[in-house]
């Protein structure tokens, strides 16, 4: 991209490029070992072939986007399961958002990027709300009801 200013085209085949070819893992969790979170420390992790969880996977991402110019943001977010887990932003989810690429899509330029869950977002969703198609897939972002001013992503 030396030379041109990074676009939502490229944002989107780097999404998918790291989501097809670094695993989702957290077996470092289920075990009781705990795990550096710094995105340099990430990014050693994967470029020795390793994968890791939100924290890993999108600490990483963040870094390679900073350093190709795009405007990229780290978020604390929350998973909430199915299983009666109180909604809220409670840390246990990174997130990124990426700004500055204004589309027919995204007319104010902002993004969301995820690649820390698992089978989760092939590509970025400009952040809107409404429903949003990736593939065979159908996901919502609509205003939280747990945590103002935030968006609640529903598949």
């Amino acid at each position: 991209m030396a030379g041109r200013r990074p676009g939502v085209e490229e944002l989107g085949e780097l999404h998918r490029a790291h989501a097809e070819r670094v695993p989702y893992e957290n077996l470092e969790i289920w075990l009781g070992r705990p795990t550096t979170v710094d995105p340099a420390e990430s990014v050693k992790r994967i470029t020795r072939g390793r994968g890791g969880y939100c924290y890993h996977l999108n600490g990483a991402f963040s870094a390679l986007l900073h350093a190709l110019g795009y405007q990229v943001s780290r978020h604390v977010g929350g998973v909430q399961s199915l299983s009666g887990r109180a909604a809220g932003a409670d840390g246990n989810h990174l997130v990124l958002t990426v700004s500055g690429l204004p589309s027919a899509e995204a007319p104010d330029g902002r993004w969301l990027v995820d690649l820390g869950m698992g089978d989760g977002l092939h590509g970025p969703l400009p952040l809107v709300e409404g429903a949003h198609r990736q593939g065979p897939f159908t996901y919502g972002l609509r205003p939280s009801e747990a945590e103002a001013g935030g968006l609640a992503l529903r598949p």
